[in-house]
């Protein structure tokens, strides 16, 4: 029988990182050398720099549960690419054989393979819930072993996974959206776009986003200050809307905009070191503006979640309603920050 020697990406570095996909491109930017300085780029002004910042917000007395948050565009690994102008597309097939051939042309090439995955389908996780658009970093395989190294944000050391559950997980239909074997094709250009410009795109993507004029529309779902609207004008009637399952919906609020993470605190946490650290970049004080507001709207909505936690779910909803005003108001003054610094 033919040995098959494993293929391993050299030199790869990896490192914690704070959420899956802006901790995974982190890495694999900092290993092509994509930065305006010596020092790789932040996980913050990964996130920043793709204009992904948004708010999304679900709110039907037929969900389950009644009000669900999201907290960044879905386009954001191709978008981070555009303003950086940097080559990169995601790839996607629902042909198994076809997705696997491009991620051996990635690793064969030496290049680590950025790819969608399925939490649930990982055998080195423990996580019971199926979650589609977790971003892992495969950097080597061994086909006789059956097996391949896989760097994943939430551990500080790369994971070896069985090729057949890192398949499932690529080929998993769970939600919020078919994985379809996605792989990020980057390119890495020997020269950087402008910073400003990257900046300024950037900035200009995430206003547009939070001012309606992006996004698919879908029933029951508001984007941007339109969603942040929304939660204010659902908040005072949701123990009307739950009924005994009120409780079970302030669980899962605080679960998204916290230890989740992909609800509100972890992005405007991202969101507002990349805005730190543009402001130093363009000497801009709109910019730091913004990045002080959005440091106030990242603790308001962590305030926001930490009220929900008495036992009693109707004290919990009156603890938490100032903290959805302050949420809102916190938002609107974010965006007219950034769009200060756009007319600046």
């Amino acid at each position: 029988m033919a040995i098959c020697a494993p293929v391993v990406v050299a030199g790869f570095r990896h490192r914690v990182g704070d959420h899956a996909a802006s901790g995974a491109l982190r890495d694999v930017l900092e290993h092509h050398g994509v930065s305006w300085a010596p020092e790789p780029l932040s996980e913050g002004a990964v996130f920043g720099f793709s204009g992904a910042f948004d708010l999304r917000v679900r709110a039907t007395p037929h969900g389950v549960p009644v009000l669900d948050l999201d907290g960044r565009s879905a386009s954001f690994e191709s978008d981070l690419c555009a303003h950086l102008g940097l080559s990169g597309e995601v790839w996607r097939s629902d042909d198994p054989a076809a997705g696997w051939q491009v991620l051996r042309e990635e690793l064969d090439a030496g290049r680590p393979a950025l790819v969608r995955s399925d939490l649930r389908e990982l055998d080195y996780r423990d996580q019971p819930r199926h979650d589609t658009r977790h971003t892992i970093v495969v950097t080597g395989v061994d086909l006789d072993a059956g097996m391949a190294w896989v760097a994943d944000a939430s551990f500080p050391d790369p994971q070896r996974c069985a090729l057949s559950a890192l398949a499932a997980a690529r080929a998993s239909h769970w939600g919020p959206e078919p994985v379809r074997h996605a792989v990020l094709r980057l390119r890495p250009t020997s020269k950087l776009a402008d910073p400003r410009r990257a900046v300024a795109a950037a900035v200009k993507r995430c206003v547009n986003t939070m001012r309606g004029d992006t996004g698919p529309a879908f029933p029951h779902v508001h984007s941007g200050l339109d969603g942040a609207d929304a939660l204010a004008a659902c908040w005072p009637q949701l123990p009307e809307l739950t009924g005994a399952r009120l409780g079970e919906t302030l669980a899962a609020l605080r679960f998204r905009i916290r230890d989740g993470g992909s609800g509100g605190a972890l992005y405007r946490s991202l969101q507002a070191r990349f805005e730190h650290d543009a402001a130093t970049l363009l000497h801009s004080p709109q910019l730091g503006r913004a990045a002080l507001i959005c440091d106030d709207l990242s603790d308001a909505w962590r305030a926001f979640a930490a009220a929900t936690e008495t036992e009693d779910a109707i004290a919990a909803h009156r603890v938490a309603e100032p903290w959805v005003r302050r949420v809102r108001a916190l938002e609107r003054s974010h965006v007219e920050a950034l769009e200060a610094h756009l007319a600046a």
